[in-house]
């Protein structure tokens, strides 16, 4: 899929709840008159111009201006987002996140590992592992500060200090919500298929706790089974 890359300014829940709220409202079709909703809305907290636009484009990248080959799954986002609980919709925004945003991705991996071996992250560590990825540049180095302040701002990451954080985890009691996010992770993998026992060890999900069984995969629909070398392999429905 080819997406922007850099996420240019930070973004929060709220601006995502009403970025929906707004396509179910219009049905999802005049983007000019989304625009002009969103930047109403966005008007009340960003007083920049250049600022506000470029927020409105990555609210749109995030859940309008999609591939073709996710609208289906977008359908499934916005139903499952009419449904589920408030605390349950971060899950939902970050599927959508992942798939229009390679450097969030790769971020949240890098979180994630560091998580994973230490109690705190620091900065200066991740923005080491994010340059060795995509090369260092001064756009980079922004967008690396505007994806921990999303980060922040979906309680996901508490400061302890300047440049130290704490992952704050996050259940996700919705199974549907759960199985997007790994969709999302599916999707923009590389890999046809993965082992059914790592599928709680991938690192872009790295604040939540979703505690899948493999007859919720088989009940979502998004996923096929298989056996490969006498172990079950998830691979999503094409």
């Amino acid at each position: 899929m080819s997406k922007a890359v850099v996420l240019a300014r930070s973004v929060k829940p709220e601006w995502l709840d009403k970025t929906v709220e707004i396509l179910l409202d219009n049905n999802d079709s005049d983007r000019n008159e989304i625009k002009e909703r969103i930047n109403e809305y966005l008007s009340n907290y960003i007083k920049s111009s250049t600022n506000l636009r470029k927020t409105r484009e990555i609210l749109l990248n995030i859940w309008f201006d999609i591939d073709e080959e996710i609208l289906d799954f977008r359908t499934r986002a916005f139903e499952i987002y009419k449904e589920t609980k408030q605390s349950d919709r971060l899950g939902i925004h970050w599927a959508m996140i992942l798939l229009a945003f390679p450097i969030f991705k790769d971020l949240c991996i890098i979180i994630g590992k560091l998580a994973d071996m230490q109690d705190e992250v620091q900065l200066s560590q991740i923005r080491r592992r994010v340059f060795e990825l995509w090369g260092e540049r001064t756009t980079l180095l922004h967008s690396i500060d505007k994806n921990i302040k999303t980060l922040k701002d979906f309680n996901v990451l508490e400061q302890k200090k300047p440049g130290v954080y704490k992952v704050i985890k996050h259940e996700i009691k919705n199974k549907e919500v759960a199985c997007m996010l790994l969709y999302a992770v599916f999707k923009s993998s590389d890999k046809l298929y993965h082992s059914f026992s790592d599928i709680d060890k991938f690192m872009e999900l790295f604040p939540f706790e979703n505690n899948l069984e493999l007859d919720d995969l088989n009940q979502c629909g998004l996923f096929t089974m298989d056996r490969i070398g006498g172990e079950t392999v998830v691979s999503i429905v094409k």
